[in-house]
């Protein structure tokens, strides 16, 4: 049973910082938008690489934990 705790609560927070980091890099894409002419292109652009970014970082304790 506290295996499965771990594994829930490491997803859940997968799930979380997927979520916050995306909507960050949206709203930092948004800023720099200001600056490009292709701006939905950019703000996409952000959000992907933020979320790839809290996915890497939960990755190994995911792995670590199976």
């Amino acid at each position: 049973m506290d295996r499965q705790l771990k594994l829930d609560t490491q997803l859940n927070k997968t799930a979380f910082d997927l979520v916050t980091y995306s909507a960050v890099g949206y709203f930092v894409g948004v800023a720099a938008s200001v600056f490009f002419k292709r701006r939905a292109f950019i703000r996409n652009l952000s959000a992907g690489l933020f979320a790839g970014f809290a996915f890497n970082e939960n990755q190994d304790v995911f792995n670590r934990q199976l």
